[in-house]
């Protein structure tokens, strides 16, 4: 049917961003299920955990600063070495930022940090957002699941959380989500050291 210009526009622009949407789905779906097929890391290395975290955070940098979301580094040096898939490892950062970044409202801040505790190297990303419901701690991770965003009814693909536990999962590690004391939530990747059995 014919419609004014301004609304055909409006009209084609959800189509399409409906459309990146599912587009987005598929390729996260198609790369979990991936990642559950696989039995063993393919090419690894030794990384440097500092220079992951740099490069995760410049990943990021333009969305945190498009929502007037603050983005750092914790300044304490972030000296330890990883071994494994640099892509993967980088993607599991990148998604727990995707995440805080999501639930962060504007004029706040997230920080990246890590740390060495014993055999293991940890990430941890804090946020000020509104924290994890309780009805919500045990499901995180879960495919497909999904809280709404803050201030919309939006939801995720409900897939970054699980790629990042699978991929944590596949370098020997872990992965969690919990509610800080002073508001906001926690998300850590533990992995461990290169040269740890």
């Amino acid at each position: 049917e014919p419609m004014p210009a301004e609304q055909r526009t409006k009209f084609l622009a959800n189509i399409r961003g409906e459309v990146a949407r599912i587009q987005q789905l598929v390729d996260r779906l198609l790369e979990l299920s991936s990642l559950e097929a696989r039995k063993a890391l393919r090419q690894t290395e030794q990384l440097d955990a500092g220079e992951l975290a740099t490069e995760a955070v410049a990943a990021m940098r333009a969305a945190f600063s498009a929502k007037n979301v603050t983005l750092t580094i914790d300044r304490e040096p972030i000296s330890f070495a990883l071994r494994g898939e640099r892509v993967l490892l980088r993607e599991a950062l990148v998604n727990l930022l995707q995440n805080a970044w999501d639930f962060s409202p504007a004029g706040s801040a997230v920080t990246l940090s890590a740390r060495r505790d014993g055999q293991r190297g940890v990430f941890t990303v804090d946020d000020q957002g509104p924290g994890i419901p309780e009805y919500a701690a045990e499901r995180i991770f879960e495919r497909f699941y999904s809280l709404p965003r803050p201030g919309t009814t939006r939801k995720s693909t409900g897939l970054g959380l699980a790629l990042v536990r699978e991929i944590a999962h596949l370098h020997g590690g872990e992965a969690a989500v919990t509610n800080r004391p002073e508001g906001g939530a926690r998300a850590m990747l533990w992995l461990p050291l290169a040269g740890s059995a």
